[in-house]
């Protein structure tokens, strides 16, 4: 199939994840957030917006696009090549490889605060009159994970997911949303690191010379080969 074939094929998958992936990385930014909390206050921004902002992206990615790409072209899920048994093993290994990295992410970020649950639990508490809380230290904007999966690869969700989608099996509908997904991740890695490297500076470059941005860094061959 032709580069303008496939393009004509899968245009609106293409848009759709293309405005999907602009909207998410813009709302995601400072610029954004202190527009909202002119037009609707800090208390909104603060202990709302987060949850709005995943709930948004889980309905625009899987009630929306995901059902879209895939319903569009059905005849396209078959498998393109087929693995010779201990090929495809190997593939089940990394597959599930890539929901456990994932997991383990989703974890160590705080998940409660990742999805913005625990700032609205404060948030609520705050309406109804309660103490005075201490300000909580975000992920990723306030305090700057290096331990554990994190000491790894610094965009562990976004290779996880990357992963996940090179191993789902070699269809057509499959390669082309992992080729926007593949996109997004290196657009919207680039710009993640502009911002992480505004707020955390020297910090932030230290990390990114030893950690790797979406694979563990080898460490440097000794000169004469060791031993």
């Amino acid at each position: 199939m032709a580069m303008a074939e496939l393009l004509a094929d899968y245009w609106a998958s293409l848009l759709c994840f293309t405005l999907f992936g602009l909207l998410h990385s813009v709302c995601a930014r400072e610029p954004c957030k202190q527009l909202l909390i002119r037009l609707a206050g800090r208390q909104f921004v603060d202990h709302y917006w987060r949850f709005c902002y995943c709930a948004a992206s889980y309905v625009a990615l899987y009630q929306v696009i995901s059902p879209l790409h895939w319903s569009l072209h059905p005849s396209n899920d078959q498998w393109l090549i087929f693995y010779p048994g201990w090929l495809w093993q190997a593939v089940i290994v990394l597959h599930l490889l890539s929901v456990c990295l994932g997991y383990v992410a989703f974890l160590q970020s705080d998940y409660l605060e990742f999805l913005g649950l625990k700032q609205v639990w404060r948030g609520l508490r705050r309406s109804l009159s309660g103490p005075a809380l201490v300000p909580m230290k975000l992920f990723g904007t306030d305090r700057l994970e290096v331990r554990g999966i994190y000491g790894w690869v610094r965009h562990p969700m976004l290779a996880a997911g990357f992963l996940f989608l090179l191993t789902s099996g070699p269809s057509l509908n499959n390669l082309v949303f992992l080729f926007m997904y593949a996109a997004y991740m290196l657009i919207g890695g680039y710009y993640e690191e502009r911002r992480l490297i505004r707020i955390f500076g020297a910090e932030y470059l230290d990390y990114r010379e030893c950690v790797g941005a979406y694979f563990p860094r080898l460490p440097p061959l000794r000169p004469g080969g060791g031993g």
